[in-house]
This record gives structure tokens, sequence and C-alpha cells, in this order.
């Protein structure tokens, strides 16, 4: 009897600690619910502020950026008029270059071609040494058969 109690008392404890628990949730819910729902107006009207700040900075920073790129512009078109008066210079000066490094080229490659033509001419001459190098000791040597044949006859005889 006294455990049933005893649990009873126990389950009654549970349900008081739930119920109290529900309530202090709903009390919570509400008070959210109720600072949102005041908040809301205060929100909006900061993000209205803030959008209007915005746009002044960006309508500041576009001004800027558009007075910067106009004396960017200003500036090279005077670097332009300042170094069109080179202009000859520098083309007399490329044409220089130009027509010293063509003169360089040219002994280059007209040397290359000698020593070309020069390699190929002691090419030949050594080709055609071996040639008839090889056509000498292939006579001697097709000589020297047909004399050993005609041994070879001669012996068979």
């Amino acid at each position: 009897f006294i455990m049933a109690k005893q649990v009873e008392q126990l389950e009654k404890e549970k349900k008081e600690l739930q119920e109290r628990l529900k309530n202090q949730e709903k009390k919570i819910d509400y008070f959210e619910r109720a600072k949102r729902l005041e908040e809301i107006p205060l929100i909006k009207t900061a993000y209205e502020e803030q959008r209007v700040r915005d746009m002044e900075l960006w309508e500041q920073q576009e001004e800027e950026r558009i007075t910067t790129l106009q004396l960017e512009r200003e500036k090279a078109l005077e670097h332009k008029s300042r170094l069109s008066r080179m202009l000859e210079d520098r083309d007399l000066f490329e044409a220089r270059l130009k027509a010293s490094r063509r003169t360089i080229y040219e002994d280059k490659l007209k040397q290359f071609q000698e020593r070309l033509a020069e390699e190929r001419r002691n090419r030949l001459e050594e080709r055609k040494k071996q040639r008839k190098e090889e056509r000498r000791i292939t006579y001697y040597r097709e000589k020297e058969e047909e004399e050993q044949r005609l041994r070879e006859e001669q012996l068979l005889k």
C-alpha cells in the first residue's frame, strides 16, 4: 500500500512538473512572439535607414570612381601627346636596329651556308673515296675467286 502511494505520489509530481514546464513554455513562446511583433517595425525602419545610407554611399563612391577615371584618361592623353613627339625618333631607332640585326643575321647565314657547302663537299668526296675503295676491294676479291675457281678446275682436270 505504501509503495502504491509512493508510486502515485511520484506520478503526481511528474505530471505537475510537466504541467509547469508546459505553462512555462507557453509563457516563453508568448513573450517571444510579442517581442518579435514589437521588433518587426523597428527592424524594418532600421533596414530602410541602412538601405538609404548604403545607396548614398554607393552614389558617392560611383562619383569618385567616375572622376578618377576621367583624371586617368586626361593623364593618358597628355602622355600620348607628349610621347607622340618621340614617335619619329623611335621609328628611326627601330629601323637602325633592325638593319644592323639583319646584316648580322645575313652574315651568320652566309657563314652557315658556306660551312654547309664545305661539309657537303667533304662528305661527298669521302663517300666517293669509300665507294672507290669498296669497288677496288670487290674487284680484287672477285679476281681472286676467279683465279681460285680456275685453279680448282685445273686441279680437277
